[in-house]
């Protein structure tokens, strides 16, 4: 009895952890119609110096889909429109899996995911890190090179709540 009992407690704690570590649309509902101002910092691929370009990015939630509408006042041709599902039960951003997660009150709070690609022509294990508060957010995009196990920062989205 004593071992049935202890196997409960330990799928009950393993199955509230696992819940922890899905994500939900409903997690970024605080999130929904916000607007922002910020940056975008890139890293120039010809010549490895750090550019910076004013952005604005709007939130969304519908359904399963997180929409991010992002705009760029000096360079409009280069604006665009993400949306994102949570997919295989929340362990999924997009086609992004999902490696780490903090939540506060349900609302996600950092968010970092993992894909393979590729980053000036080779072969890159990438990594996003979203920081998302209620004043500020911050996406972090970090290659680590395959072969050399280089790891850059190859840019950063920071943003500032705008006061509607």
């Amino acid at each position: 009895m004593k071992s049935i009992l202890q196997s409960m407690i330990g799928l009950f704690f393993l199955s509230t952890a696992i819940a922890q570590n899905s994500l939900s649309t409903s997690n970024f509902e605080y999130l929904n119609g916000s607007s922002w101002s910020g940056n975008l910092m890139y890293i120039n691929y010809s010549d490895g110096k750090e550019v910076n370009i004013r952005t604005t990015l709007k939130i969304s939630v519908q359904d399963d889909t997180i929409i991010q509408e992002v705009e760029f006042p000096d360079e409009p041709k280069a604006n665009y429109i993400s949306r994102v599902k949570i997919k295989k039960n929340g362990h999924y951003f997009g086609d992004e899996k999902v490696v780490d997660l903090d939540f506060e009150g349900g609302s996600i709070t950092k968010l970092t995911t993992r894909y393979k690609g590729r980053d000036n022509n080779k072969k890159a294990d990438i990594y996003k890190t979203y920081l998302f508060g209620n004043q500020s957010i911050s996406i972090t995009k970090t290659v680590v090179y395959q072969k050399s196990q280089e790891k850059m920062i190859r840019n950063r989205y920071t943003y500032k709540k705008l006061k509607i």
